[in-house]
């Protein structure tokens, strides 16, 4: 009996004891993770509100995600989960870096770039034209990092002092294009790709009808590759005080040198000059207190980052003493009819930002700022359209050319009032074609018959189980040699060129800015501001306020955007290996999805997929 009490007890006893653990586990996690999430997310509130500028501090450059001409709205559950792959505005960085280099609390630049996955040569071009304003003031540039890529280091070469870290490294290889070319495989899986083109240079279809570059697109391609790496190197060696060729030098006989230096790189990399300092992050922190202090004994500075100080400087306009607006609004990426998306310029959105832009009474001239290869014949002539209305009101259009204004980003950008290209943007590409599968190879194969009854000859002149008939292909090369025409015809038109002129010229070829400009497709070299001052002149603006019209990101997108980089792994982004297998087929899937024309006709540049 006393056993049994006892066993009863101990029963008992466990079993208010696994309750009780069982109350305080199902009350305390949810309230830890309550208070978990309650933290990181007034966090994610505080990191979007405006703090003060301190009277002494470093301006942080440090862009998390990719830099693009304008934001992309996103969904409350895509915003959350983009973690530190977001969207960086070019337009805030150069303008936190030119308003730092008149602002006396900004005493120095901090550029780290660890979260930047890629940048193009023209950005950092733009980036850099603003950074020499601030050096100019005297005000030192310190660029830090543990690895650069040779994006990353056309920018990071412009710094007064570079400190990477020992065990990092940096990539220098000079640039290459190279592309799949699908003959083989499309006859080995049966499948017929319908091409028409128009422009003997046009070789955005050459990937599906041979198996290698044709003599006459390598000769293209070397010509606008060559001056974009001539152009890479010269600035490189500008800002490290390089002698001219040293740089393509120290490229080829990398391999003797690294041998020579008993395989420490980063030690080399200190010998060529390209290099200041190798430090690990607590020498890099001491180094940064010293010079951004100016003091030998400082152990501490203050930064702000970019996002902060523009919020500081957010003033209201007193509307009665407004100077006059320069509207900037941008067409970037893949052009398609309807709404625009992450890497997709849609007609209608970008038409609905000219609206608003024309609709402010305080907005004088309109810089259109184009970063596109192009796409749908359709969305581009949407486009042109509403800037052909917008000219007939005397508005001042100027057009400013990022990496890209290609093909249709050309076709909507010939009819401005100028037209701004940098050294390194890829224009051009006056051409036009049609391209879409059909399967019947791949029918006969299988051995499926097709079969049945038609009213006239022109109903199945195009079926994608059928092919391409005869009749099909007349009609689709007239339409292709009509909208080229066009093409043609408002270049000359709007450059005030002879129609023999521009034919000689186009021809889908691509050209770099520089030959771009002696050619005559581009009036003058310069980056966003050039063109923004060029259109305050022609609206006769003596010193206006500059805004974006771009695409509206509400305040509930910018906190779910912190709060997920709060919740996100750190992360090198574009480093990994999974990462660079996925990035060579980002921009095939992208085009493929940017394929919405209703007729299937493009204004596209196929050799601007690189990311130069």
């Amino acid at each position: 009996m006393f056993l049994w009490r006892w066993f009863k007890a101990l029963v008992l006893g466990l079993w208010r004891g696994i309750k009780g653990f069982n109350r305080v586990v199902v009350t305390l996690v949810p309230l830890v993770v309550i208070i978990y999430v309650g933290a990181i997310i007034a966090l994610a509130i505080q990191e979007v509100q405006p703090e003060p500028i301190p009277e002494s501090t470093a301006l942080l450059v440090a862009p998390s995600g990719m830099i693009v001409e304008n934001r992309s709205q996103r969904e409350p559950v895509d915003a959350l989960l983009q973690a530190n792959e977001g969207e960086v505005l070019l337009f805030s960085l150069t303008r936190a870096l030119r308003s730092a280099a008149e602002d006396e609390r900004i005493t120095s630049v901090i550029l780290d770039l660890q979260e930047l996955p890629a940048l193009s040569t023209a950005h950092a071009m733009e980036l850099i034209s603003s950074l020499e304003l601030f050096k100019a003031t005297g005000k030192p540039v310190i660029a830090v990092g543990d690895y650069f890529s040779q994006a990353h280091y056309l920018l990071v070469s412009q710094a007064d002092t570079v400190v990477m870290n020992p065990e990092g490294g940096l990539e220098l290889t000079g640039f290459a294009f190279y592309r799949n070319y699908l003959r083989k495989f499309l006859d080995n899986i049966y499948l017929t790709m319908n091409v028409f083109r128009v422009g003997e240079n046009k070789s955005a279809v050459e990937p599906y009808l041979r198996d290698d570059m044709s003599p006459q697109q390598r000769e293209v391609v070397g010509a606008w590759l060559g001056d974009l790496w001539r152009l890479y190197a010269e600035q490189v060696e500008q800002g490290r005080g390089l002698a001219p060729g040293e740089l393509e030098t120290f490229i080829n006989t990398f391999p003797e040198q690294l041998e020579q230096a008993g395989g420490d790189a980063s030690k080399l990399m200190v010998d060529a000059g390209l290099i200041d300092e190798l430090q690990h992050e607590s020498g890099r922190e001491a180094l940064l207190a010293k010079i951004i202090s100016g003091n030998e004994e400082a152990e501490d500075y203050q930064a702000i980052t970019v996002d902060h100080y523009l919020s500081a400087l957010e003033e209201p306009t007193d509307a009665a003493e407004d100077p006059g607006t320069i509207a900037v609004v941008v067409v970037e990426g893949e052009m398609i009819p309807g709404d625009s998306g992450q890497g997709f310029a849609g007609a209608q959105t970008v038409v609905g930002q000219l609206d608003a832009a024309i609709a402010d009474e305080t907005v004088a001239a309109i810089v259109l700022r184009i970063n596109s290869p192009g796409g749908s014949v359709f969305a581009a002539e949407v486009m042109r359209q509403r800037l052909l209305e917008i000219k007939e009101r005397e508005i001042p259009i100027v057009v400013s050319m990022g990496p890209l204004a290609a093909s249709g980003g050309y076709y909507i950008a010939a009819e401005a009032d100028q037209i701004w290209a940098q050294s390194t943007t890829l224009t051009g590409s006056i051409g036009v074609f049609a391209a879409f599968p059909t399967l019947e190879r791949l029918y006969d194969r299988v051995e499926v018959g097709v079969d049945g009854v038609k009213t006239t000859e022109l109903a199945t002149v195009a079926r994608v189980d059928t092919g391409i008939e005869p009749a099909g292909e007349r009609i689709i090369q007239s339409l292709v040699g009509n909208i080229y025409k066009d093409f043609i015809g408002l270049v000359a038109s709007g450059r005030n060129m002879q129609v023999d002129a521009v034919e000689a010229v186009a021809g889908g070829r691509v050209w770099s800015g520089e030959d771009a400009l002696e050619i005559g497709l581009v009036d003058a070299l310069g980056g966003l501001y050039d063109a923004i001052d060029s259109a305050a002149q022609l609206a006769s603006l003596d010193d206006p306020r500059t805004r974006l019209f771009g695409t509206p990101i509400s305040p509930e997108q910018l906190i779910l955007e912190q709060l997920g980089r709060e919740f996100g792994a750190v992360h090198i982004p574009g480093f990994s290996t999974l990462q660079r297998y996925a990035a060579q087929f980002s921009p095939a899937l992208k085009f493929v999805d940017s394929l919405q024309d209703p007729r299937n006709m493009y204004l596209r540049c196929l050799d601007c997929l690189g990311n130069f």
